[in-house]
């Protein structure tokens, strides 16, 4: 019974962690961490990606919106996905918002309770030396 139960309890997280785990080498993650979708903070950020799909695509990054009930790929009211295991994951001190990048081998590159602009984003990835070698490639 006590193997049941812990196999209940942990499935959600495996869950996701296998999500996430998709996009390693493949993707870079913008996970934006808040207490609701309707989180101030969560709008703002929200609009910093607006009308960048070119320089989101441009640099493999996919945005994950993730509340303590449920979580969502992309900018636009997508499908949620219910899940509280996602934010415990990632959110463990309950803060209201958070956002964190990671990068294309699933490692933790940037992490703030404030809203950033995408032009900082831009330039963190810009500076990873993955990001280097993709530019160095493509041009």
């Amino acid at each position: 019974m006590k193997n049941w139960l812990f196999f209940l309890m942990i499935l959600p997280i495996v869950s996701f962690s296998q999500d996430l785990n998709k996009h390693q080498w493949e993707d870079r993650l913008i996970l934006i961490i808040a207490d609701s979708y309707k989180n101030p903070k969560l709008v703002k950020q929200l609009k910093e990606f607006k009308n960048k799909s070119k320089y989101l695509q441009d640099r493999k990054l996919i945005v994950y919106q993730i509340t303590p009930t449920s979580y969502q790929t992309g900018i636009d009211k997508n499908t949620s996905t219910k899940s509280n295991a996602v934010y415990k994951e990632y959110n463990p001190s309950n803060e209201d918002f958070k956002i964190i990048l990671l990068g294309l081998d699933g490692g933790t590159k940037l992490k703030s309770n404030k809203v950033l602009s995408s032009a900082q984003i831009f330039d963190q990835i810009d500076q990873m030396p993955m990001r280097r070698q993709e530019l160095r490639i493509k041009n």
